[in-house]
């Protein structure tokens, strides 16, 4: 079968969304020629999650939604992980194969002795919006005040500490709380307890309701930061290459369906967060339409900002490069074939 017939699919022309929950595509065509999985290879099962309560994590429910997965040849057990505390003990134990995770994540675990990689960079840049209490008129008048994060390490966490450099403040001039998750950011808001917080779209209108209004959207920064991708041991990368590549042909599937088809994404979207506020959906839909990379290369440069970050905190983290935190492999693999730049122009 042909690229075009490859392609029709992510193009958003498989199938229209269901009116209250998001309807399969019918699978098009099995992996391309030049990425074809071996009949062992498709049998397998990968067990993937994806790990936060964000619009941005949506790649995969999109995927298995739309019918990629299948379109591409490969099974996936798609699960809900809650955040890298969670995600990186399950992926060094087996119990997953792959996890949609910030470049922190692969950082703490390599300095560990682990050895995760991302595969391919889905967010490659600072996305995050800070939101302030009614006292905070803007970004100076964080400083001095306590901050709602979800854990010391996460992306959230990372950001902080890049828009910290970029201002020039020191350690002590913000106080870090942990919420552990989303709703314990916004619920240390709501309480007083923490008079800013930084989340991803579309958390930020979470924020609003606890009273909270916009501060800064860091992306109008450009700020450099490997925020999430498909991490995965090398170990199992070895093991599983061939379907690996096809889950990262099926992500970018979702990408072009994200960009082409908006009622099908806002229906992925309800459906995974648990959310029908009309408000959410959107912010979480128009978020990342400009974000998702054509090539889903990790980022160098991202990851040599969280570098930097962490190994202010962790010694055995400034040994490291951006080379050993990524495999490039599959992505160029992808490219070369021809396969990235006729999904695009489909």
């Amino acid at each position: 079968m042909g690229w075009a017939a490859l392609t029709l699919a992510a193009c958003g022309q498989a199938a229209a969304p269901a009116s209250s929950a998001p309807a399969a595509s019918k699978p098009a065509a099995s992996p391309s020629a030049a990425t074809q999985a071996s009949a062992s290879a498709q049998k397998l099962t990968i067990k993937a999650a994806w790990g936060q309560q964000t619009a941005n994590q949506m790649t995969w429910p999109v995927a298995k939604e739309a019918g990629y997965f299948d379109q591409y040849g490969v099974n996936v057990d798609l699960q809900y992980v809650d955040g890298s505390g969670a995600g990186v003990p399950a992926l060094l134990s087996g119990e997953m194969d792959t996890i949609t995770l910030g470049g922190s994540a692969v950082v703490g675990a390599q300095a560990s002795g682990s050895d995760l990689v991302m595969a391919a960079g889905f967010v490659n840049k600072g996305v995050l919006r800070i939101m302030g209490l009614p006292e905070i008129k803007g970004l100076d008048d964080v400083k001095g005040k306590t901050i709602a994060i979800t854990k010391v390490g996460q992306t959230d966490y990372t950001t902080w500490k890049l828009v910290m450099a970029r201002q020039g403040w020191k350690e002590s001039d913000l106080k870090f709380v942990n919420g552990n998750t989303v709703a314990g950011q916004v619920a240390l808001l709501q309480r007083g307890d923490a008079q800013a917080t930084a989340v991803s779209p579309p958390n930020d209108v979470l924020a609003e309701r606890a009273g909270a209004h916009l501060v800064l959207d860091t992306q109008t920064l450009n700020l450099a930061s490997q925020q999430n991708g498909l991490v995965i041991s090398r170990k199992v990368l070895a093991a599983k290459r061939p379907a690996i590549v096809n889950m990262i042909q099926a992500s970018i599937a979702s990408f072009v369906r994200w960009e082409k088809d908006p009622a099908f994404i806002k229906d992925v979207i309800k459906k995974y967060l648990k959310e029908t506020d009309q408000q959410f959906v959107d912010v979480g839909y128009e978020a990342y339409k400009t974000v998702w990379p054509r090539a889903p290369y990790p980022s160098k440069e991202g990851f040599q900002a969280v570098l930097d970050e962490i190994a202010t905190q962790n010694p055995k983290a400034k040994g490291l490069t951006p080379d050993q935190l990524m495999d490039t492999s599959l992505v160029k693999e992808l490219e070369d074939s021809g396969f990235i730049q006729q999904i695009w122009s489909s």
